[in-house]
């Protein structure tokens, strides 16, 4: 995906009306945030509140994302995407992807799959699918299959280690390249078996709901002073940048930051 450059802040010349404009500019976000935080509206953010803002903030990033590529094949909301729409932008001619066929035909395949309906057509929340696969459960066998056929030079069904740092595929040869084999590598047979690649390739989707705990364990720690194992506004409001740092993603940087 195509990240979001951070906005820098600027001064403004007015220092006047400044004080007022971005005070009142942050209250009025500042409130929004609390709403999507605060979801049943008592006043508390709760573990499960935060657990559920920062899962609900990646899948934003991803729609966000979505939105822009929908844009940019002159789709209104309510049309669909074809197959044929999507591959006349992408690959327009032969030369236009590196190895086109082989590529073209796989997200053939992929958006065939994403087509829960089989109307010939995507709506958003299927293009979301078809785009972030990695993130969707339905699709991992998918994501997986492309990569040994990118990968498994040979057909035999696992990846060497040269297959792994293959030129075009691949990892570049070096120290990380033989740490990050060796680490996949469970049974220590020199190849990686597909269930070795599965985990490599999708360990940190697996690793998510780990990494979100993590988070809010943080986010816990250091806003909740009286230990309640729940957040009031005027604790996070001591430390905003905190629910910034730990819940949102730096994708939507842009659109988020400074929104406390």
């Amino acid at each position: 995906m195509e990240g979001i450059m951070t906005v820098p802040y600027m001064l403004v010349a007015v220092l006047l009306l400044t004080t007022s404009a971005v005070a009142n500019r942050k209250a009025v976000i500042s409130k929004e945030v609390w709403t999507r935080l605060d979801a049943d509206g008592d006043g508390l953010v709760t573990r499960e509140e935060l657990t559920s803002f920062t899962v609900g903030e990646r899948t934003r990033d991803m729609r966000v994302d979505m939105e822009k590529q929908w844009k940019s094949h002159g789709l209104s909301a309510d049309e669909k995407l074809t197959f044929e729409r999507y591959a006349k932008k992408v690959y327009p001619d032969e030369f236009s992807h590196a190895h086109s066929p082989r590529r073209k035909q796989q997200e053939q395949r992929r958006f065939h799959l994403c087509d829960v309906n089989q109307d010939g057509g995507l709506d958003k929340d299927e293009f979301m699918t078809f785009l972030w696969a990695e993130e969707f459960p339905r699709m991992h066998d998918i994501v997986i299959l492309e990569t040994m056929e990118d990968m498994d030079k040979d057909g035999d069904g696992v990846l060497s280690y040269l297959e792994f740092t293959d030129d075009e595929e691949g990892m570049e040869d070096g120290p990380e390249a033989k740490k990050t084999f060796h680490e996949y590598d469970a049974d220590a047979d020199g190849e990686l078996s597909r269930a070795e690649v599965k985990l490599w390739v999708l360990g940190a989707t697996f690793d998510a709901g780990k990494d979100d705990e993590d988070s809010v364990n943080i986010v816990l720690t250091k806003l909740d002073t009286d230990r309640d194992g729940k957040l009031s506004w005027s604790e996070i409001e001591a430390d905003p940048e905190v629910i910034e740092e730990q819940l949102m993603y730096e994708e939507d940087n842009e659109t988020l930051h400074d929104e406390f």
